[in-house]
């Protein structure tokens, strides 16, 4: 029997809402001690990554959520049946049991904030070149072009590094009140200025999107993405020999998932 896992549960109870999930298959709990594993069974391992395939898998966990403390399992999770699941289940026993009170009544909350990069440089570079400009030297040598390329080169991105990291800390500063923990990654393009993810208490899920809110009026000219709640993707946390919910690929599940946010419930916000 080939078992498809959607995450772990704290709870050992049947499921009693009809869930139905890839392929079409039931969803039920496999029980352990006081916890379970949410599955379903499959005829074949998936072959091919689509965005039905994802929503669906998706879309199990949000509804798991309504009633559980969930930890989302990797999408394309197999388990070559009951007894290998059972065994896992009581290897990490622990491990779940720590996490699962980690992000009970807590909420994963996307933030991606793009600014106007190309701008940022222009005005780099004009104060450098207002505030100490070159001396001409039209016949000094190759070398020495070269060398004043990559110094002005050095110091255009270090300044524009530093400008970015005092945006975010700005921002950060407002998200992090609200949040219990948080990952952040900074430029991971020169447009993509933040894109970050908090773990909220769910009592202060209002006053985290109103920091929100108040930082995205803040900055004009630039372009911000909110969405969640989502399930505890990233804050997972299990030994490095278990692989079946550490975080997850995100990223491949977030870009695709959240052209469909509103069908599974989840919101999103461009300025």
């Amino acid at each position: 029997m080939t078992l498809y896992l959607y995450g772990i549960i704290d709870s050992s109870d049947p499921i009693k809402e009809s869930l139905y999930g890839l392929e079409g298959a039931g969803v039920y709990n496999v029980s352990f001690c006081d916890i379970g594993a949410v599955v379903s069974e499959i005829s074949q391992p998936i072959q091919n990554v689509t965005e039905v395939a994802i929503l669906e898998h998706e879309t199990v966990i949000e509804k798991l959520m309504a009633n559980f403390v969930v930890l989302p399992a990797r999408f394309q999770t197999i388990i070559d049946g009951r007894d290998n699941l059972r065994s896992i289940m009581q290897s990490c026993y622990k491990d779940f049991k720590e996490n699962l009170a980690r992000v009970r009544n807590r909420l994963e909350f996307g933030i991606k904030v793009i600014w106007p990069a190309d701008k940022v440089k222009e005005n780099i570079i004009q104060t450098l070149k207002e505030g100490r400009p070159w001396p001409a030297e039209p016949d000094c040598s190759a070398n020495k072009r070269f060398i004043r390329g990559k110094l002005e080169t050095y110091q255009i991105n270090e300044k524009f590094k530093k400008k970015a990291n005092k945006f975010i800390d700005a921002m950060d500063i407002f998200f992090s009140k609200f949040a219990a923990e948080k990952k952040l990654k900074r430029l991971k393009t020169e447009n993509l200025l933040l894109d970050a993810v908090y773990l909220v208490e769910k009592n202060k899920e209002s006053d985290f999107r109103d920091a929100f809110e108040h930082i995205k009026s803040a900055h004009e000219g630039f372009k911000f993405l909110f969405s969640g709640p989502w399930p505890p993707y990233n804050f997972v946390i299990l030994p490095k020999k278990n692989d079946l919910l550490k975080e997850s690929e995100k990223k491949d599940l977030f870009d695709k998932v959240i052209q469909h946010r509103e069908p599974v419930g989840a919101r999103e916000i461009w300025q």
